[in-house]
């Protein structure tokens, strides 16, 4: 028994260490070890209870693989999943093992292709292909987030000049309002005081006549604000299509989601401010 646990223990030790070497073909070596050590993981459908106790799973006081993935080697079950997917392809197309060849780029190439490429030489001219289908499709989509940003950025700016002149206009109607009201009662302080009747009705008038001006001007900065609100809805609603774009983007190629926002942001393709 002392035999068996120490065996399994030496099995445990041995899956962490493989975990770190994916990119060196470790992944290969990984899934050997289980097949070997573990062969009722790699048939099909739930490992039955005898086998779980039975192993280093059932050893460590787990009850499912996926709980010792968990647990023991701190690893993520989906992982596991195209690691699987990946050694079943490596069983059929011996080239695999024999180049060390990494799941990612195995799984992309296995749900692009209709039939996997039966030599190295077919698989290289294919991820060479899917490069440059990634390629293309980067630049398009980066033509267009340059495109949609300079629209974007030309509306923000000539909004930004219209909002200041309009500024401006109100405060020089205001003064002029203003000026204007004081002068008036300045001049009819100087007439006499039968005259007031006609200098309270020029007054009246002039500023009457000031007001329709004002309220014209504000009527003005009311609608431009209502189009700056809506430039800002046009904004966020751009930088969400950006968004979907670069997500869009992310499961067309298989490629992480930050790896293009590196490449948009190395393209000096900002989509804010």
């Amino acid at each position: 028994m002392s035999q068996s646990i120490e065996s399994h223990k030496d099995i445990s030790q041995r899956l962490q260490q493989l975990l770190g070497a994916e990119a060196r073909g470790g992944w290969i070596c990984f899934m050997q070890t289980v097949e070997k050590e573990l062969p009722f993981l790699m048939q099909r459908g739930r490992p039955n209870k005898h086998h779980i106790e039975a192993s280093i799973i059932g050893e460590k006081g787990c009850t499912s693989w996926k709980d010792y993935l968990k647990t023991e080697l701190k690893w993520k079950y989906a992982t596991w999943k195209n690691w699987k997917k990946a050694y079943q392809l490596s069983k059929e197309y011996s080239y695999i093992k024999d180049y060390g060849l990494e799941v990612s780029e195995l799984l992309r190439v296995s749900n692009k292709s209709i039939n996997f490429p039966s030599s190295y030489v077919d698989y290289q001219e294919y991820v060479e292909k899917l490069e440059q289908e990634k390629s293309i499709s980067l630049s398009k989509t980066k033509q267009s987030l340059m495109e949609e940003n300079k629209k974007l950025k030309e509306h923000l700016l000539l909004l930004q000049k219209k909002n200041i002149e309009l500024s401006s206009e109100l405060i020089g109607y205001t003064k002029v309002q203003n000026n204007a009201t004081s002068q008036v009662k300045d001049l009819s302080k100087t007439l006499p005081i039968k005259s007031y009747p006609i200098a309270d009705y020029w007054l009246a008038e002039v500023i009457r006549t000031l007001r329709l001006e004002y309220e014209i001007v504000v009527k003005k900065f009311h609608e431009k604000s209502q189009e700056a609100s809506t430039l800002r809805r046009e904004k966020a609603e751009v930088i969400t299509r950006c968004e979907l774009i670069k997500q869009r983007l992310s499961k067309t190629l298989a490629i992480p989601t930050a790896d293009i926002e590196r490449y948009i942001e190395s393209e000096c393709i900002g989509i804010s401010g």
